[in-house]
C-alpha cells in the first residue's frame, strides 16, 4: 500500500527524520479506535509487534547466502528482542538463536529449539549456564581461559562431546588493528585448538568474531585473516565446521536517506548559532562546532545494508576467487547473528499524552506516559522522527517542543530532537515511536519508580482483528 502522508503530519521533527513505515503500522496508525481498544485492554505504553516481517527478513537473507552454494545457519541475535513469538518463528523457519543469558537459553530450549541451533555468546558465562548448554546440547562460544577451563570441569562425564566456538580478536585492517574486548587473541587459537582436540569430552566446532559497527570491510578483513587459521586447525578434513561473523548487519530506518545529511547539517548550523536549535539546549548529541564529532546515534540512513551489504563480503575477491568461494573451498559453513536487521518493521512503542506545558524558559514541553528507557538502545538518541494519533476534540494552536518522560530527572526526554506540531497537542493524544523491536523495546528497559514494563502484543499483516499477548507476558 502506499503511505498516507497525513500519518506524518501531526508530528514530525522541525527538521524531518521521516521514518519508513510497514503496511501493517500505516493501518494501524490510521486506526484510531483499534489503538484505543489496543491500549485499554493492554495498557500504555504498548509494543505493538508482527512477526511477518521478521520472517520475509530471515528468508530474504537466506536466500541471499543460499545463491553462493554455501551451508548456512543465520542465528537470530535473541539480545535485540525478548519476546518469545520471534523465538518461535525463527525454530518453525528452521534458523538458529544467538543467546546471551541464562533465561535466554532456557527459553529456546522449552520452545523445542534442538540445542545444535542455539548458540551461547553470554558476555560471561557462570557454572550454571555452563551446566546448561552442556545438558543441552547447546554450541557454547568461549572467550576466555577462564571459561575453557570453568566448562571442561562442568563437561566431565558428559555424555556426548559439548560443542564448542572459540572467540577471536586481534584482527587487523589497513595497518590498523581493530579494538575488542572480547576473545582470543588469534596467535592462542592454534594451541587452543590442540586442547580442545585431545579433550574428551569438548569438541572444537567453528569460529567466531563480532566487531563492533556496520563496517562490510572489516568483516572482509576479519574472514580473509582467519581463513588461515581454520586451514591450520582442520587441514583437508571435510568435517563440518563454522566461521561465525557475528552481528552488525546494517539497515536503513528512513523513508529518504537523503534527510539525514539534511538534518546533519542543520545541526551543525544550529550549533554554530547561525540558526534556532533544533534539540533540547541545542545538545549536539557528540557533534562539535565546526562538523567534529560523530552524533551519538545509530546510523538510521545506511545506505549498504542487509542483503546488498552481505553480497558485498561475499562478492570480495582475494587471491584470484571470492570470498565465498574461499569459504566453499575450505568446507566451511557460514553462520551470522543478525538481530535488529531481522526486526526491521516488526515493532513499534506507542504511548499517551499526558500533559502539554511550558518549562522555565517558556519552552513547550510535551509530557509522555513512558520512560526514555522504553525505546532506547546504547545510543543516546535514535535519530527518526516519533508520529502522533490525535484524539478526538478540539486542539490549540501548532507548537514547537521537546518530548519529556515519566523519571523524575531534568534529563528525562524522550528525544531531544525538537519536535514540530502543526495541529497543537493535547493529553489524550498517542504518540507512537516506529520500528522499535531491534534493540529499542527491551535492551534498556527499566521498572525504576515502579512503573510497569510495557507488554508485548503481536498482530498479523492484513488482518486487523488478531492480536494476541506473547507468551514472554502470559507467565
Amino acid at each position: 500500500m502506499t503511505i498516507p502522508q497525513s500519518i506524518f503530519s501531526p508530528c514530525h521533527g522541525v527538521v524531518p527524520l521521516r521514518p519508513r513505515l510497514e503496511n501493517w503500522m500505516a493501518e494501524l496508525l490510521q486506526d484510531r479506535p483499534r489503538l484505543d481498544a489496543l491500549t485499554d485492554r493492554f495498557g500504555a505504553p504498548l509494543n505493538i509487534q508482527s512477526v511477518d516481517p521478521f520472517r520475509r527478513n530471515i528468508a530474504q537473507l537466506t536466500d541471499c547466502v543460499t545463491d553462493y552454494g554455501l551451508p548456512f545457519l543465520p542465528m537470530f541475535a535473541r539480545k535485540a528482542n525478548k519476546c518469545l513469538s520471534y523465538v518461535q518463528a525463527a525454530r518453525d523457519m528452521g534458523i538458529g538463536i544467538d543467546t546471551a543469558s541464562h533465561a535466554e537459553v532456557e527459553q529456546c530450549l522449552e520452545q523445542g529449539l534442538p540445542g545444535d541451533r542455539i548458540v551461547c555468546t553470554a558476555a560471561v558465562k557462570d557454572r550454571a549456564l555452563m551446566t546448561l548448554c552442556v545438558g543441552g546440547g547447546v554450541t557454547v562460544i568461549l572467550d576466555n581461559e577462564d571459561e575453557l577451563e570453568l566448562l571442561e570441569d562442568v563437561a566431565e562425564g558428559a555424555t556426548k562431546p559439548v560443542s564448542v566456538g572459540l572467540r577471536l580478536n586481534g584482527f587487523e585492517r589497513d595497518g590498523t588493528k581493530l579494538y575488542s574486548r572480547f576473545g582470543f587473541p588469534m596467535t592462542q587459537v592454534p594451541t587452543l585448538a590442540a586442547r580442545i582436540g585431545a579433550s574428551e569430552t569438548l569438541r572444537l566446532d567453528g569460529l567466531h568474531f563480532h566487531l563492533n559497527g556496520y563496517s562490510a570491510e572489516d568483516r572482509i578483513a576479519a574472514i580473509l585473516q582467519t581463513l588461515p587459521l581454520i586451514h591450520k586447525i582442520k587441514g583437508d578434513s571435510t568435517a563440518p565446521f563454522f566461521l561465525d561473523i557475528g552481528g552488525g548487519i546494517p539497515m536503513n530506518y528512513l523513508d529518504d536517506a537523503a534527510e539525514w545529511e539534511a538534518w546533519l547539517a542543520e545541526l551543525d548550523r544550529a550549533v554554530a548559532g547561525e540558526r534556532d536549535p533544533i534539540t533540547q539546549h541545542n545538545d549536539g548529541l557528540g557533534r562539535k562546532a565546526g562538523g567534529e564529532g560523530k552524533v551519538d546515534s545509530y546510523p538510521v540512513a545506511q545506505t549498504l545494508v542487509q542483503e546488498d551489504w552481505m553480497r558485498r563480503i561475499l562478492d570480495h575477491m582475494a587471491d584470484g576467487q571470492t570470498v565465498a568461494a574461499h569459504l566453499r573451498d575450505a568446507h566451511i559453513s557460514l553462520r551470522c547473528e543478525p538481530g535488529r536487521s531481522l526486526l526491521d518493521g516488526c515493532g513499534m512503542t506507542l504511548a499517551r499524552v499526558a500533559f502539554c506545558k511550558r518549562d522555565s524558559a517558556g519552552t513547550p514541553v510535551i509530557g509522555v506516559q513512558m520512560n526514555r528507557t522504553q525505546s532506547r538502545s546504547g545510543f543516546a538518541e535514535f535519530a527518526i522522527d516519533p508520529l502522533m494519533v490525535p484524539g478526538p476534540g478540539p486542539r490549540k494552536g501548532p507548537i514547537e517542543g521537546y518530548l519529556a518522560g515519566t523519571y523524575c530527572t531534568e534529563s528525562e526526554w524522550l528525544t531531544r530532537r525538537k519536535m514540530s506540531f502543526p495541529q497543537g497537542v493535547k493529553a489524550g493524544d498517542l504518540m507512537v515511536f516506529p520500528n522499535t523491536a531491534g534493540y529499542l523495546m527491551h535492551f534498556l528497559e527499566s521498572r525504576s519508580h515502579q512503573f510497569p514494563l510495557a507488554r508485548n502484543v503481536f498482530v498479523t499483516e492484513g488482518n486487523s482483528g488478531a492480536v494476541t499477548l506473547d507468551d514472554i507476558d502470559t507467565g
